[in-house]
């Protein structure tokens, strides 16, 4: 576990560091241009690359060590940021000009993701799973814990260019605690065939994850719910911004973030409970926060129901992160990750393109003071800026409501199957039509697993 905890200590820093450039270009959009859109455009540069990509980061994360790839994405990404710093340098920054340097530094850094959840199937051992993906969403989180406050507070006194230059520094803390790793553990022995195509590493992630159909279920369910909590993501801050100032914006996202922390301490509380049980609380707690948060615009209710949702997510990751843990071979675990990022994921990128023109073209016209629905609606959420991406936050949070109870009713199909099923990963294998000599070594360790009692000797 130490070698994991050096690992989340520089994914804390580098989320810090993320958060900030985040946060002040989401602020800058808005100031600029007023509009939701804007604000989702910075979010889908930021963030699309890394999810389209990471098919590719995962292929390269199991066929390279994993450290290296870590070394490699996390440096790299400095050149985008260092873009977008000259840019804000001129006497008229251009929007497209940032979003793309912002593209450019996602590009390098979606190598990390993979490989970084990959590195916990490394470095612990399989007991300490649930344990892991808690410490890991804590130190992800910390763009949502801790850079909203940082940021709200230092950008009246650095600057857009200085949070950006606090960002790229960051990176070294990140490279320096990978570098300290991957001499530690030494290159990880990746086990691949050296006649093995790009083809066959690209799509290795599909293969592992259809070869379980308890795993594809859930990947598709987690896509739909991607795209109900990227809604939010993209409206909270056209939501709030018309009535509060960045300082305080920062203040309600860093209290609202501090939800992760009570939803860890949950994580670790129910350990016991079954994973889809964690992953239904986590969706359908989710879910009621959003409708709740859509309806008022108390700095203080905000903060309340935006704790709420955060910490539902930390219920809902965890489930879903140990359900796909038990399901997939360690040597495709990156590969793995790589591709249900992208599938997944995409919820958010349909979020960031769709979320701010239907609130800013549809929804708001019906909340103005005479709009067709100010009558009906107005005396619950009231009308006027803002009200349009409240809806479709109100809307967002019923569907995910929805979700909970399918995840509920499905939760036997989304449960890995026991070797006693009759299902090994081999027969999966077989039917992908993929051959894989380490097929044969996961069925006599999953055999010797079902002989031997839980304080026995490991096989």
């Amino acid at each position: 576990m130490k070698h994991l905890r050096l690992l989340l200590i520089g994914t804390l820093v580098n989320s810090v560091g993320s958060g900030l450039s985040a946060f002040g270009l989401a602020v800058f959009a808005y100031s600029a241009y007023g509009t939701a859109s804007s604000v989702a455009l910075v979010q889908l540069c930021s963030f699309a690359p890394i999810i389209l990509l990471a098919p590719v980061a995962g292929a390269l994360a199991d066929h390279f060590d994993r450290r290296l790839m870590m070394i490699i994405g996390d440096g790299g990404s400095v050149l985008g940021l260092i873009a977008v710093i000259l840019v804000l340098s001129t006497p008229s920054p251009r929007l497209g000009h940032i979003l793309a340097g912002m593209t450019a530094s996602s590009c390098l850094a979606a190598l990390t993701e993979p490989a970084l959840r990959a590195s916990v199937t490394d470095l612990v051992d399989e007991k300490d799973y649930l344990r892991s993906a808690g410490m890991l969403q804590a130190a992800s989180s910390a763009r949502y814990l801790l850079s909203p406050l940082l940021a709200g507070l230092l950008l009246p006194l650095v600057g857009l260019r200085g949070l950006l230059t606090l960002d790229a520094s960051t990176c070294l803390v990140t490279v320096t605690c990978s570098v300290i790793v991957m001499h530690a553990v030494g290159r990880r022995s990746t086990g691949e065939r050296d006649d093995a195509s790009p083809a066959d590493h690209l799509l290795g992630g599909w293969r592992a994850i259809t070869a379980r159909p308890s795993v594809s279920g859930l990947v598709a369910l987690m896509t739909f719910v991607t795209l109900t909590i990227g809604t939010l993501q993209v409206l909270l801050k056209p939501i709030l911004l018309p009535h509060v100032g960045a300082t305080t914006m920062g203040q309600l996202e860093t209290v609202a973030a501090t939800g992760i922390l009570a939803g860890a301490g949950l994580v670790t509380a129910l350990a016991r409970l079954r994973p889809t049980t964690l992953l239904t609380l986590g969706t359908a707690g989710a879910g009621a926060a959003m409708v709740l948060l859509s309806l008022r615009v108390w700095p203080w209710w905000a903060a309340t129901t935006g704790f709420a949702v955060f910490a539902s997510l930390a219920l809902c990751n965890a489930g879903a992160e140990t359900l796909v843990r038990t399901s997939v071979d360690k040597d495709h675990q990156a590969r793995a990750w790589g591709t249900i990022s992208l599938v997944s994921q995409m919820g958010y990128v349909v979020a960031y393109v769709s979320a701010g023109p239907l609130a800013d073209r549809v929804l708001q016209p019906l909340l103005t003071s005479d709009g067709a629905l100010a009558h009906s609606l107005g005396a619950v959420m009231g009308t006027g800026a803002g009200r349009g991406a409240a809806l479709l936050v109100a809307l967002a949070g019923l569907v995910t409501i929805g979700l909970a109870a399918l995840i509920h009713s499905r939760r036997r199909s989304l449960t890995p199957p026991s070797p006693a099923d009759g299902q090994e990963f081999p027969q999966t294998q077989a039917r992908t039509g993929t051959a894989d000599p380490r097929t044969a070594a996961q069925a006599e360790r999953t055999e010797c697993a079902t002989r031997t009692s839980a304080k026995a000797a490991p096989c």
